[in-house]
Parts: C-alpha cells; sequence; structure tokens
C-alpha cells in the first residue's frame, strides 16, 4: 500500500497513487470514528508519499460531519499549490491547503477524554444538568 520509492517530481504520480488508496483511507478513518481501529497508520504512510514530492509537505485527513473526506495540506506555499491545482475530482473527497495559523493541536478520537464513571452513575442534582449529558 505505502511502498518506498524515490523522488516523484510530477504530481499526478501522487494523485494516481493516492487515488488508488483513498478507499483504504476513507475506511481507516470510519474505523476509528467507531473505535475499532487506529488510523494513525494510514496518516504516517500518506505524509511519507507525499514527502516524496516536496519533503516540506505535511498532510492531515479529517472525516467530516457530512461524511466526506477533507485532507488538508501544509507546507511550502508553491509546492502545496502545485500538488493542490494537480488534484483530481474524487467522489467523496475534498482537498484544501491548511492554514500556516491555525490550531495544530488535535485530539485523536481514541484519546479523547471520556466522562467519568463518578459524573455518570450520580443522580442529577439539578433540572439543568439532566440536558448537560
Amino acid at each position: 500500500m505505502f511502498g518506498r520509492g524515490a523522488i516523484e517530481l510530477n504530481p499526478r504520480r501522487f494523485w494516481s497513487w493516492f487515488a488508488s488508496e483513498t478507499s483504504g483511507i476513507a475506511n481507516a478513518l470510519e474505523a476509528l470514528q467507531r473505535g475499532e481501529a487506529d488510523a494513525e497508520w494510514a496518516i504516517i504512510g500518506l505524509n511519507q508519499r507525499i514527502r516524496r514530492f516536496d519533503a516540506t509537505l505535511e498532510a492531515d485527513v479529517v472525516l467530516t460531519l457530512d461524511g466526506h473526506c477533507h485532507m488538508t495540506i501544509l507546507g511550502e506555499p508553491q509546492a502545496v499549490s502545485v500538488l493542490l491545482e494537480a488534484a483530481p475530482q474524487l467522489s467523496g473527497w475534498r482537498f484544501s491547503p491548511r492554514a500556516a495559523l491555525t490550531d495544530l493541536r488535535r485530539v485523536p478520537f481514541r484519546t479523547a477524554p471520556r466522562p467519568s464513571l463518578d459524573v455518570l452513575g450520580a443522580p442529577i442534582s439539578a433540572r439543568h444538568e439532566a440536558y448537560a449529558h
């Protein structure tokens, strides 16, 4: 799936590879959302492959609320624009540059904080708490 190779200077080669891997990446994200698997391997493999085109690039993929996959690319602006201009139209996928000033901190789904059992098992002490959970 994520084979090793030399530097790729043609963005079409990356997108050709990516088009063949879209279902695997999307399935990994859906499994992560259901709590069944870890999708980190897919993101690592994607970043290894995108860095063949330009070493400054970094990709991130999220599953949006409407069920689409959204890949953002951060890196040297010229390389990002060349890669995004060559991006194909893929069903269920969107591609965009990631703004450098956005907050890069994200909590992976599998490590997101969950409510304590003490909170879940305690009796409701006020009316507003009934709607808080």
